[in-house]
């Protein structure tokens, strides 16, 4: 089963974390969509189960990111929405990665919903 099917109509996935992340407790697969940031896994092995936390990229207000560890750097990245955060983990060198890209859907959807200049 690809993720596709549990989509919103129109929704694209524009970026694929390059490794699991740890979220919740659990491992997931992080991915961000045109509108939203998602984590996915698969629980089951004879019998599939698929799990999705999802939040609209556009209520995004900050985006923290912190290493700790010296040979085996671990990385933690925090979204802050209003009141709510998520915070989820990997390896230094693929949530850099993840934060670049979260950066850049951020400055995109403010960008796209700043207010005209006179």
């Amino acid at each position: 089963m690809g993720v596709e099917q549990f989509l919103a109509p129109g929704e694209n996935v524009r970026y694929t974390s390059p490794t699991s992340v740890s979220f919740q407790g659990d491992v997931y697969t992080l991915l961000i969509t045109d509108r939203r940031i998602l984590w996915h896994k698969t629980k089951g092995l004879l019998f599939k189960k698929n799990n999705f936390v999802g939040v609209p990229i556009e209520q995004v207000k900050n985006i923290g990111y912190q290493e700790k560890g010296l040979a085996r750097k671990k990385a933690f990245i925090t979204i802050e929405m209003g009141n709510k955060s998520y915070e989820f983990s990997g390896a230094a060198e693929s949530m850099k990665a993840v934060y670049g890209e979260l950066q850049s859907y951020q400055m995109m959807d403010r960008q796209l919903h700043r207010p005209p200049q006179e």
